[in-house]
Order: C-alpha cells, then structure tokens, then sequence
C-alpha cells in the first residue's frame, strides 16, 4: 500500500510541476506583447493628395478682340464723275499701295494743268526779257540806283515765276488725284461707289484696312498679369485661336501704358501677321481665344488652390507628422495651384488638401487619401 501510495504522489507532484511549467512558458509567450509599446493614435485625420512633381509648359488663356489695322476711308480730293472702277476693288480683295482703285473724270483737269503750264512759259519769258534790259542798263552809266538797274523788277518776275511753278504743280496733283490709289498694303473693306456716279471733294470711295496685320486687343485684369509674370522672363509663344478652330501666331505690339480709370484693367495689343493670305482669313471684330504658352519647367506640382495657406506655404505630411514647406508660386487659378518645392523639389509628397490654421510641425497625423 505504501508504494502504491508513494507512486501516486510521485504522479501528482509530476502532474503538477507540468501545470506550473505549462503556466510560465504561457506567462513568458504575453510577456512580450505586453511589454511592446502602442503607437500614439492621433484624433487628427487629414485629408491629402499625392504630390508629383513634372515638367509642364505653364499656359496663361484669356480672350481678346481682333480689330483693323489702319481703317481708313479713302476721300475723294476733287470732284468729278466716275468713269472706271478696277475689278479688284471689291469688299475682301487685297490691293498693293498704289493700285489704282477707281477713275474719276479728268477733263477739266487736264485743261487746268495746259493753262497752268502757259502761266509758267509766259512767266518765264517775262523774266527772261527782264533780265535782259537789266543787263542793257547795268551797262550804261545813269544806272546807279537799284531802280534803275531794275532789280525790283526782277525779282518780281521771279516771284511770278515761282507762283506759276507753284500752280503747275497744284494742278498736277489735281490731275493725278482724279486716279484713286490704294494708300498702303490694304484690304478693302468696302466700295462705296457706282460708275458714273458724281463724287463731290471729300466723298468718301472705299473703306481699307492694312492687309499686313490685324490687330488683337486684350484686356488684362491684376491677377491675369499676375499669372504672365509668372511665365518666367520671355520669350513665350502666344497663339491665336479663332472661332473656326484656325490656329495663328501672334506677337507683341505694345502694352498700353496706363490703366482704365473703370476697369482697373491694362490693354495689351498684339498682332497677327498676313492674317488674309489663307482660305479662311482671320476676320476682325470677332473675340478670340489668346493662349500665351511659356517654356517648359521642371519639378512642377500640380494641385487644388486649396493647398495653400494664408502665408503662400504647403503643408505635407511625413512619417505621419506635419511638415511646413515653402514652394514657388508659378501659376494660381480658381480652382488650381502650380507651384515647385524650394527643397527637394524632385522628391514626391503627400500633401495636406485642406491645411487648418491650428497646425503644428511636426504635428501627428493620420492620413486618408483624396
């Protein structure tokens, strides 16, 4: 019995030294857990964007109206009947400077200019024998005074002279005003005469335009100025984008040099070179969009306007802490923002959308993704 006994405790002491060996290997296996630190949670949950910086072409678009170089009116300078109208003056038709445009009756003319020249030969005749007495008296020996040298005589026979040249002239251009010429490079815009038609001095016979250039105002507000300064310095490609989808270059002209008084807004001209020389030409009077292209710029970051804070500054997020970062602003619009990083502007970020002015650096955060 006392073995059977002895045995039996053995078995429990055996028992429960497995227990108690089963308990720490348990005890030793939580430990560990128990002992690792949570990670902080933070009750502030940011929204953010992901940031990847690229080479972009920054584009400023605005709108602006083309209008005519030199609009003129071409005046008839004398009166007389239409007798030719040349077949290229017609609304559309491009002409070169000096293109006679129409004829007007020059018979009257013509007689005005024969007797103008007779008042030059009978001028010039009086003069002569003028100046041949005066050589007579000049030789003998009363002519001592200018009078009797004749002098006076001389020179108004000159004068007459002169006058006559004056009038031959006059009626020269007279003349050649009764062909009405194209005054540069133009296109007509409007023919305003009939053959046989009587033109009064100072009819107005055509209406041109310089066919050259055309002309393309824009008005640019403050912030759109702001955004073509943010092209960086020149040159940058402005293109012209009619209604019927034709696309031309434009250039330059000037910059007006004040400020509408009303719109606070400054004019820009720019202008288009032989806009007529195509099928299609480019029409005045009609709104166009401008498009002013700048050269292409590298690490640029795309984003919501939204980003920014009152300062200019963004905020991102790195290893989930808040990170204040300063940028170069290059292009704002209503709803978008680019802009590079001064540090590390190649380097990608999670960027904080919608920044609070209660932020800290280096802040906890947690993040989800717009």
């Amino acid at each position: 019995m006392a073995g059977i006994w002895l045995k039996r405790r053995a078995a429990g002491i055996v028992a429960t030294s497995l227990l108690v060996l089963v308990g720490l290997w348990l005890m030793a296996e939580q430990q560990p857990a128990a002992m690792v630190e949570k990670p902080k949670e933070s009750g502030l949950t940011v929204t953010v964007v992901e940031a990847v910086p690229t080479d972009a072409q920054l584009e400023v678009k605005t709108t602006g109206i083309t209008q005519p170089r030199w609009a003129t009116e071409v005046i008839a300078s004398v009166s007389g009947r239409v007798t030719h109208i040349a077949n290229h003056a017609m609304p559309g038709s491009l002409i070169r400077k000096g293109e006679t445009l129409a004829s007007l009756q020059d018979t009257f003319y013509q007689a005005e200019l024969r007797a103008a020249q007779a008042r030059v030969s009978e001028a010039e005749l009086n003069l002569a024998e003028i100046l041949m007495r005066q050589y007579v008296a000049k030789r003998g020996d009363k002519a001592k005074s200018s009078f009797g040298r004749l002098e006076p005589h001389v020179k108004a026979a000159e004068a007459n002279r002169e006058a006559a040249r004056g009038a031959l002239a006059s009626s020269q251009q007279r003349l050649a005003d009764t062909q009405i010429k194209a005054p540069f490079d133009s296109v007509v815009i409007a023919d305003l005469i009939n053959p046989g038609q009587w033109i009064n001095e100072g009819g107005v016979l055509f209406r041109v335009a310089a066919s050259d250039y055309l002309d393309v105002k824009v008005e640019l507000s403050e912030q759109t100025w702001q955004r073509l300064n943010g092209l960086q310095q020149g040159p940058y490609k402005i293109t012209i984008e009619a209604p019927d989808g034709q696309q031309w270059q434009a250039s330059v002209r000037y910059l007006s040099p004040i400020m509408d008084a009303d719109t606070r807004q400054r004019s820009l001209m720019l202008q288009v070179a032989n806009p007529f020389q195509r099928e299609t030409p480019l029409l005045a009077d009609q709104q166009v969009d401008v498009v002013f292209a700048g050269k292409t710029q590298s690490y640029v970051v795309s984003a919501p306007a939204s980003v920014l804070t009152e300062d200019g500054k963004v905020w991102s997020v790195s290893e989930q802490s808040l990170l204040l970062e300063e940028i170069e602003l290059l292009d704002m619009r209503p709803d978008s923002v680019l802009f590079r990083y001064k540090n590390r502007p190649h380097q990608n970020r999670q960027l904080v959308r919608f920044p609070l002015t209660n932020f800290l650096e280096g802040q906890a955060v947690a993040m989800t993704i717009h």
